[in-house]
């Protein structure tokens, strides 16, 4: 088969692919991954073919202008996000009203997907697609330029999410809603833009469009939202990117490691959490050897930090946490698929953004780890206390250790490619 992968220009969204193409690289599949072109270099770094599409898409300079014009409180509050329509993360359903959902839709569709999808970039990947014919599109959940492309060349197409379905799970509520509607109310701004651009290439819209024929889903089973949809589940695999193993990562730990990381992807657009020299302080304060993934900028406002904290620019939690008696970070989703891969409990501050909120509220729930509250909002010398609790308490390493072996029942993504064979043989138009 020809597979083309496709996701918006961020590095940690490439890097939830990787595993999946390399699958079916070495399944002996002909793969390629299209982006915008400031991730081609990041693409053939992983060894993949990288398809330039679209212009320049420099997300980070993107948030911080979006971020110039927008109420900060909004921005960081979950509840306030949703209230404005600028997330999806509200599942309670007395929240979920007709005017809470059209606003999210009305919200994002232009604020992120069209965005994260620009005409310009739909049109270079019809043209490609069409051009190399792939018998199959595996589309970012973001990025639905590549379910427009697969439309316009009759590809099969599915959608790559890992963590919390949602998305899905809030079209759900919006399409049964929307039906419910008086026809001259019936206002949908995710689909019209969606058939504005398929229109475009001769192609028509369904909520396949949205949602994928089916979808690789690597959330742990038990943590996943009740949606209707195919899901093919897979094994997270953790991938790190290209990396070195430090001279001081060769040697055990004298002491309890703990790892502390807010994300690429948080830290180059968000600028980070808060006050967190005095949170690491606390955490040093326990016999432990506390690692610190800073950039160079939050270093500078931290002042002198003890010296069981090793602070490092970057270093590969694949490499780093099985070595660790505890993670503390932000709820990032390849982080928590990380450490359960390696049965790590996990303290947890949510950056407010997306399903981090949810996923540390299912890690405390399943005993594996933690839920602390809003950043901004932490006591130091309490949340050193909970630290020392996940420590010194057996039972979130017992959990941590479910919680693993519940992701090992899982295929791992060279398991389900014969099954991909399969869905892409039935949903393709024509043959090949």
């Amino acid at each position: 088969m020809r597979v083309l992968f496709v996701t918006f220009a961020a590095a940690s969204h490439l890097q939830n692919m990787v595993t999946m193409a390399w699958a079916l690289h070495t399944a002996g599949h002909d793969v390629r991954v299209a982006s915008q072109p400031d991730l081609t270099d990041t693409i053939t770094g992983t060894g993949l073919t990288a398809v330039p599409v679209g212009e320049t898409h420099d997300l980070a300079q993107q948030v911080q202008e979006i971020n110039e014009n927008l109420d900060q409180e909004q921005v960081m509050d979950a509840e306030k996000a949703g209230e404005a329509g600028l997330d999806m993360n509200e599942l309670r359903p007395e929240k979920l009203t007709w005017e809470y959902v059209s606003k999210v839709f009305g919200t994002m569709t232009p604020f992120v997907f069209q965005n994260c999808s620009p005409d310009s970039m739909i049109d270079d990947l019809v043209g490609f697609s069409r051009f190399w014919e792939p018998d199959l599109v595996i589309w970012d959940t973001f990025t639905f330029g590549g379910a427009v492309a697969a439309r316009a060349c009759g590809a099969a197409h599915a959608r790559l999410i890992t963590g919390l379905d949602l998305m899905a799970n809030m079209r759900a509520r919006f399409v049964e809603m929307l039906g419910r509607r008086p026809a001259a109310e019936r206002h949908d701004p995710l689909r019209e833009w969606l058939t504005r651009c398929l229109e475009r290439h001769g192609a028509t819209f369904d909520e396949e469009v949205v949602t994928g024929q089916w979808t690789i889903d690597s959330t742990p089973p038990s943590m996943r939202l009740p949606v209707d949809l195919h899901y093919v589940p897979v094994r997270f695999v953790p991938y790190n990117g290209r990396s070195v193993v430090p001279e001081w990562l060769r040697e055990r730990p004298s002491r309890k490691r703990v790892c502390f990381t807010l994300g690429l992807s948080y830290r180059d657009m968000w600028g980070g959490g808060a006050r967190l020299g005095d949170i690491l302080s606390a955490v040093a304060a326990l016999d432990v050897e506390v690692v610190a993934a800073l950039s160079e900028e939050q270093r500078k406002t931290m002042g002198d930090l003890p010296d069981n904290v090793r602070v490092v620019d970057f270093v590969p939690l694949n490499a780093v946490l099985p070595t660790c008696s505890a993670i503390i970070h932000h709820g990032g989703v390849k982080t928590f698929g990380t450490a359960v891969s390696h049965a790590v409990p996990q303290v947890i501050v949510p950056e407010g953004q997306w399903d981090t909120a949810h996923l540390a509220q299912r890690v405390q729930d399943s005993g594996a780890g933690l839920r602390v509250g809003d950043a901004r909002d932490i006591d130091p010398k309490e949340f050193g206390r909970r630290v020392a609790r996940l420590l010194d308490e057996p039972s979130f390493a017992q959990a941590a250790r479910h919680l693993r072996r519940e992701t090992l029942g899982l295929p791992a993504p060279n398991d389900i490619v014969p099954l991909l064979e399969e869905l892409t043989a039935e949903h393709r138009a024509g043959s090949r």
